[in-house]
């Protein structure tokens, strides 16, 4: 037969966590308790011991907590001002022994700033004040050296209210004594031990019963611990004994509250010091408000969406900078606010913009996760993922990345234009300007024109669209969203290069019916090495080059461009000073022309040309160009319908043309060696 006592008992905290927040309706969801089993603390007999919650409707008195009970500020319930709001009726469930409550918060002013900090992430924390009515002492402590606690089950126990608290409760959770009390108030509690065969008052076994759960305060404030009926209530005077007792708990407490806040580091430092168990919570308290567990600062990163632009914008950032870090650590730094997504899985990511925004991923398979994301709707709610943002964020910024990286060599010779439409666009070749005219006295200066020629072109659109599915988020490609664009902006450099050096390979027709390089136009040299004679018959031919009114025009080459090979050895030779033994060893073009390398004047077949180009700056070559703000290529994305997934789509707005022959000559080459 079990035995049963009734001992009087204060109430009692535990630990809960903040989950999914609605900032229309001003609600969100808090887990309020797992019932596991922690350990807790009896004043009187200096010994722990473990309390357990059945989280069972059988086991728990939710007539209060589910008929709207208070949402308080730490517990405080000496003052209507202490309520922040109301568990909603009819919220509570209780789900695979975990209970969850959905708080309404007050629309009241003073309360706004509490909302904030609720929405942002940074108030996280809640606490639930419950009374026990009846214990089953399942197991009897082993009060020798090293022996185990004694484990109390709560089998009939009544929740009263929930509070939001600055640091959630130790891992003894804690009983409250309300501010201002002398004793902390108590409630009758009926103990029942099971397998006991003691008469049913003995002294012993209820003076046992009441230590084991005589429990201290948890509350910021220091309280007078909960007094059992001693059989002799005469006080002793503390001993050497209580004294280490007393200075080991202080130092466990603080142990384990810089444990569970996450700055295990402060500890020894607050232990060495001496300061109570109070200060350390104050301290503690500080250097949250300073940052987070992890040592980041919160505010740029809110764990829940705010509605702030610039809130958003930053927690987009942060998500987008882990996954570039984790695609290219030497390229992308990892920053302080992307810490706390480092590690983390796309599908994780996914998961987490998808909560922030009010959604939830509770139940859902992978599948389910990923098509959620891309398709920016959590099941149940009616709120957007960020997470196609932050895809479309990594792919441009890897796309821009590989398209600046390219390397591109004609950026030096060819002139750089920006047009503001697609257009037809004309321009004007200047030959050279008329001769001035000497003017007598009271003369009048004489107007002249300058003749000119038109070359017309337009801008092209160049794209392509690739579609990523949902598979590759559950797979954790991270490359498909980073590789991919990264080929598109290299593919899109590439393609520039293959336009401008193509004008010099098919040596196309300009306006006035001739070709590019045409014997006509004064360009075109007799097939050669890159020799001293070859380079001085170039020379004079861009010397001999004349305006459109046939007077000398004075340029000069600047760079010479070859295919790799014989050709370019040649040119770096010619263009090399050297320490010549005779005048004939003498480099005559050494630091007069600039060699260019490049791949694509590689013909298909027969002999290797080579060009020479004046500099842009003082007549016209090739001219390339990008429309007007759109400089380079560009992604957008878009949620598939015609594919489970996302689509990319890489577009590039690009033109070349040559202007003028004038600034440039072409030698067919020799046959390569």
């Amino acid at each position: 037969m079990p035995n049963d006592q009734i001992i009087d008992l204060p109430v009692i905290g535990r630990a809960g966590s903040l989950q999914a927040v609605d900032e229309t309706a001003r609600t969100f969801e808090v887990l309020w308790t797992t019932g596991a089993q922690v350990r807790r603390y009896s004043w009187a007999r200096d010994e722990e011991f473990d309390e357990e919650l059945v989280v069972t409707p059988n086991a728990m008195r939710l007539e209060r907590l589910n008929g709207g009970a208070p949402f308080l500020n730490s517990h405080a319930s000496y003052s209507l001002r202490s309520i922040l709001g109301v568990v909603e009726e009819g919220s509570i469930r209780i789900e695979n022994g975990r209970a969850f409550a959905r708080i309404r918060l007050s629309e009241r002013g003073e309360v706004e700033d509490i909302w904030r900090d609720i929405r942002a992430g940074i108030i996280r924390n809640v606490s639930v004040g419950y009374r026990v009515h009846r214990f089953e002492r399942v197991a009897k402590a082993d009060r020798s050296d090293g022996g185990a606690r004694a484990l109390y089950r709560a089998v009939d126990w009544e929740p009263l209210e929930i509070s939001a608290v600055a640091i959630g409760a130790d891992a003894s959770a804690g009983i409250r004594a309300e501010p201002g009390d002398h004793i902390t108030r108590l409630h009758p509690c009926t103990i029942t031990m099971r397998g006991m065969t003691m008469p049913q008052n003995s002294p012993a076994e209820a003076d046992d019963a009441c230590d084991d759960l005589t429990t201290r305060s948890a509350d910021p404030a220091p309280q007078a611990p909960a007094a059992p009926a001693p059989a002799n209530p005469t006080p002793t005077a503390p001993d050497a004994e209580a004294i280490r007792a007393e200075e080991r708990r202080r130092s466990a407490d603080i142990m384990a509250l810089c444990r569970r806040a996450g700055f295990a580091d402060m500890a020894d430092d607050l232990i060495g010091r001496g300061v109570s168990i109070d200060e350390a919570r104050a301290a503690v308290l500080d250097k949250l408000v300073e940052s987070d567990p992890a040592g980041r600062t919160v505010e740029p990163a809110p764990a829940q969406a705010s509605g702030d632009g610039a809130a958003e914008t930053a927690y987009r950032d942060a998500v987008t900078n882990a996954m570039l870090h984790r695609h290219n650590p030497g390229a992308h730094a990892l920053e302080a606010t992307a810490r706390e997504f480092r590690g983390l899985t796309l599908l994780e990511m996914a998961r987490h913009a998808i909560e922030r925004r009010g959604g939830s991923t509770r139940g859902m398979s992978k599948m389910e996760v990923a098509r959620a994301a891309f398709e920016q709707r959590a099941t149940g709610y009616h709120a957007t993922s960020d997470f196609p943002a932050i895809l479309a964020n990594v792919a441009n910024a890897t796309l821009r990345q590989a398209y600046a990286s390219t390397p591109r060599t004609f950026g030096a010779w060819a002139r750089r234009a920006t047009i503001t439409d697609f257009k037809p666009v004309q321009r004007t070749q200047l030959g050279g300007a008329p001769d001035l005219q000497k003017v007598l006295e009271s003369g009048e200066f004489q107007y002249g024109t300058i003749g000119e020629g038109r070359e017309v072109y337009a801008l092209a659109t160049y794209g392509r669209i690739v579609a990523i599915t949902r598979q590759v988020l559950i797979n954790d490609d991270l490359d498909a969203f980073t590789r991919l664009p990264a080929s598109f902006g290299a593919s899109a450099a590439d393609l520039e290069s293959d336009i401008v050096y193509s004008i010099l390979m098919q040596n196309p027709a300009m306006g006035d019916g001739k070709t590019l390089f045409h014997a006509d136009h004064g360009n075109s040299g007799t097939a050669s090495t890159i020799s001293e004679s070859a380079l001085a018959s170039a020379y004079r031919a861009f010397g001999q080059q004349k305006g459109l009114e046939d007077r000398l025009i004075s340029i000069l080459p600047r760079w010479i461009l070859t295919p790799p090979g014989p050709r370019a050895v040649e040119a770096r030779k010619q263009v090399t000073a050297t320490t010549p033994g005779s005048t004939a060893e003498v480099n005559t073009f050494s630091g007069r022309l600039e060699v260019i390398e490049e791949p694509r004047l590689i013909p298909a077949s027969g002999q290797d040309p080579w060009f020479l180009a004046a500099d842009p700056a003082r007549i016209d070559t090739v001219e390339y160009a990008y429309l007007d703000g759109q400089e380079g290529v560009f992604t957008e994305t878009r949620t598939g319908f015609e594919v489970d997934g996302l689509e990319i789509k890489a577009r590039h707005d690009f033109a070349a043309k040559a202007i003028d022959w004038r600034g440039l000559y072409r030698n067919p080459g020799a046959a390569p060696s």
